[in-house]
């Protein structure tokens, strides 16, 4: 042991005095007069847990991790002080044996815990899990049983059935099913929150006692051999995948199953990794189930590390005879044995070969691997969902806040009671506060059709040279959610009545019949294909909508609803500018609407991705210049002339008011000199490249658009893409377009530019003019959309 008990006999004698009386409530006397030998083994216990916490710390660099005052620790104690059954499992836990099994350098440790009998005898097949209530559903749990809301999606728990010192359910505050594609984020997220603390997954078929309920589990690592040995197994790393330097995927060679460790500096890179892993592993998963697997994930100083134990299977051969059922933290080295013979006479090759043999076989590991070696792993996914045969109801994300205002215009009910005039909602402790009471969800569902909801301070505009704050109003139900220690006010409402109010709120009044037609079906498919996506992302068929890849020199980002997560669409410029009746929907865009209702954009039965931008400049742009490397064949680049024009009428039917404060975009000019462009860039991409020597476009798009673009600095350079991250980064909010060439004259760095926007599928101001020359909506789309087809999705 690091720590001589002869030096540390007070202190620790002491701590577990203080321990003692803290958790239990106990006499400290009584606590003390225990016999010898089992004061000898409680303080034992008690010294390496102090041991151990001590290497994480040092390991970690934190210098307080674990402290008795942190709001963890207090809600720990809180707990145990409230819930006697659980108290006194934790106390049982103090006192459990174990036993440290060596076999050559691997290392196993098994732990007699008969409390666990609950769940390692547990049965999960679907009969079982139909006849009894779900015990991580919050109507089904102990009324002893506290939480915490964490991430406005999760609610912290302490488990009542322990394996470590301070152990945690995660369970989300929706009962879905236990997958990990989407879920796994959160175990970087957790330990970003709680760096102390270990993070780990078990399958449906891999230790989870609750497949039928999403929930992760957390607590702090005591007698773990995978994270107490590490330092040693980091030194026999065989290298996969590596995005950079430090992120990448290896395989753990010195330990005694199949493991891979995905080691990143980000939560994106990390979730990108683990990504690759999940596709490579998918040949090996039956029908729609997800890959089988356990993951552990814990922190080192700035380092994720997060390994990943692929599964063959769920339980071993011998199971019955010998009562192992191996979940996470038995395949990290911690084998549970709720029975004492089977604690008693289990050796070291025994408790191995069980791990082995839920493990993927050698083989099978191999040709895993392979995949992963591949550019990019190959993924089985389902196509495009079949198309909605009655009108779906869309949510959409409007404002977010610590505190949000608003007013009931009519009559509105909410838990139960008829609800109008001012309301005022703050967030607290996690949850949403309103007239004194704490909620974790609340919604306000009209009484009539026609009630609204006024929403104080929305911003319009956001991040664009025209942001500002406005009162809006809204048809429909308001969800108020938290997330992100934020609460978001929600819209949720038939999908046609959105559509009125986006094109109202896009388009002018002046607007021709037929480009409002035309943009009610690129609205109307758009709107269908994210929340198409989304509903992929939910159930673990689609990546996430945000992506990019690293080097020491090269940065290449794409943007594509990121973080939209709670709701489908967001209201502003981001997705689609949707400001409720705020403006008066207009009878043309009635019509329009109702003239198409039903009707989208589809190509080969898929619903298309109906992207759209206000001035393509002269030509439009392809799909993978802007987004992912994945072509879309009704996204090809087109000539477009019809958006040269300087008619006012014309451009008035595409810009509002406001819109129409950028009065040059079909060329435009944009000018710095050296040392407000090398404060600009540096400020923006957080590292110091020196003085700006010149832009060097490397890559650029069928419409010239820039999508790699490099930076040369006198200190260093370098590159950056894709179009909508290179206009971040040489502008205050955003240039009109990436479609620049770059002139230097003297100290001075002049962009000379074409279009507004990214430029991809229909381009507005081209629309409107071809409206004014007669040509029908069905004209425009197919011009813009080529190979597409105009289906009616429903009636």
């Amino acid at each position: 042991m690091g720590l001589a008990f002869s030096r540390h006999y007070r202190i620790g004698r002491i701590y577990d005095e203080l321990y003692l009386c803290r958790r239990w409530g106990g006499n400290s006397d009584a606590a003390l007069s225990v016999d010898k030998v089992n004061a000898n083994n409680l303080y034992k216990d008690r010294l390496r847990t102090i041991e151990i916490e001590a290497r994480q710390r040092m390991i970690s660099g934190q210098k307080d991790m674990a402290m008795p005052d942190s709001p963890l620790q207090r809600f720990f104690d809180r707990q145990l002080e409230t819930w006697t059954d659980a108290r006194r499992r934790y106390r049982e836990l103090n006192a459990v044996e174990t036993r440290e099994l060596n076999s050559g350098d691997t290392t196993v440790v098994l732990q007699w815990n008969p409390a666990r009998i609950v769940s390692t005898g547990a049965s999960i097949d679907s009969r079982s899990l139909s006849e009894r209530p779900c015990f991580l559903c919050q109507q089904n749990r102990p009324k002893e049983q506290l939480k915490r809301v964490v991430d406005g999606r999760w609610e912290l728990l302490v488990n009542p059935y322990p394996i470590l010192p301070m152990h945690f359910t995660l369970p989300t505050l929706k009962h879905q099913p236990q997958a990990i594609k989407e879920m796994y984020g959160e175990m970087y997220r957790l330990t970003d929150a709680y760096p102390e603390l270990i993070v780990f997954y078990n399958g449906p078929k891999c230790g989870a006692s609750a497949p039928d309920h999403a929930h992760l589990q957390a607590g702090t690592p005591d007698q773990l051999p995978l994270t107490d040995y590490w330092q040693r197994l980091s030194r026999n790393l065989l290298p996969v995948v590596s995005l950079s330097e430090g992120d990448d995927i290896s395989v753990i060679n010195d330990y005694p199953c199949p493991a891979l460790l995905v080691r990143s500096h980000s939560r994106e890179t990390g979730e990108q990794l683990f990504r690759r892993i999940y596709e490579a592993l998918l040949p090996l998963a039956h029908s729609d189930e997800e890959p089988m697997m356990n993951i552990v994930t814990w922190r080192r100083g700035a380092e994720y590390l997060s390994v990943v134990f692929p599964r063959h299977t769920h339980r071993p051969d011998c199971y019955g005879e010998v009562l192992v059922s191996p979940g996470a933290l038995d395949m990290a080295g911690l084998v549970i044995t709720p029975r004492e013979e089977d604690f008693r006479r289990l050796t070291a090759e025994q408790a191995i070969a069980i791990l082995q043999e839920v493990a993927l076989p050698l083989d099978v590991f191999a040709e895993v691997v392979s995949r992963l070696k591949q550019p990019q792993a190959t993924a089985h996914r389902s196509p495009v969902t079949t198309h909605p045969t009655k009108e779906p109801t869309v949510s959409v994300g409007i404002v977010s806040g610590q505190k949000i205002v608003f007013t009931l215009n009519a009559p509105y009910t909410a838990k139960g009671a008829a609800i109008t005039g001012e309301q005022t909602v703050e967030f607290s402790e996690g949850g949403i506060l309103w007239h004194g009471q704490q909620y974790r969800e609340l919604s306000f569902t009209p009484q009539s059709p026609n009630a609204s909801f006024s929403l104080h301070d929305v911003t319009i505009g956001q991040g664009f040279h025209w942001e500002r704050k406005q009162k809006q109003t809204f048809n429909g139900t308001l969800r108020l959610v938290v997330e992100s220690d934020q609460i978001v006010a929600i819209n949720e409402l038939p999908v046609e009545r959105y559509l009125s109010s986006v094109i109202s709120s896009e388009m002018s009044a002046t607007s021709s019949l037929e480009l409002l037609k035309a943009h009610a079906v690129i609205s109307r498919s758009w709107l269908l294909a994210q929340m198409e996506k989304r509903r992929q992302q939910q159930t673990g068929g689609q990546d996430s909508f945000f992506s990019f890849t690293k080097k020491d020199d090269e940065l290449i980002r794409w943007y594509d609803r990121e973080d939209h997560t709670i709701f489908d669409v967001c209201a502003d410029d981001h997705c689609q500018r949707y400001q409720g009746i705020t403006n008066a929907e207009r009878p043309a865009v009635i019509e329009a609407v109702k003239a198409t209702r039903g009707q989208i954009l589809t190509y080969k039965g898929e619903i298309c991705d109906a992207r759209f931008s206000k001035c393509c400049g002269g030509q439009t742009e392809e799909f993978q210049y802007c987004w992912e490397n994945t072509p879309k064949p009704y996204l090809v680049s087109v000539p477009c002339s019809y958006c040269n024009t300087k008619d006012r009428q014309i451009l008035s039917q595409v810009l509002n008011d406001y819109d129409q404060e950028t009065p040059d975009f079909y060329r435009w000019t944009v000018e710095y000199s050296q040392e407000q462009l090398t404060e600009l860039v540096n400020r923006k991409l957080k590292m110091d490249l020196g003085d700006i020597l010149d832009l060097i476009p490397l890559e650029r798009g069928r419409s010239g658009r820039i999508w790699k673009l490099k930076i040369v600095g006198a200190k260093r350079s370098f590159t950056i893409g894709k179009e909508l991250e290179i206009r971040r980064t040489l502008s205050e909010s955003h240039l009109y377009s990436s479609a620049f060439e770059v002139e230097k004259a003297g100290n001075r760095f002049i962009l000379h530019g074409s279009g507004w926007g990214h430029g991809v599928g229909l381009c507005q101001i081209g629309a409107a003019v071809m409206g004014e020359q007669g040509k029908k909506y069905d004209e425009i789309l197919l011009y813009y959309y080529h190979g597409a087809e105009i289906q009616k999705t429903y009636e």
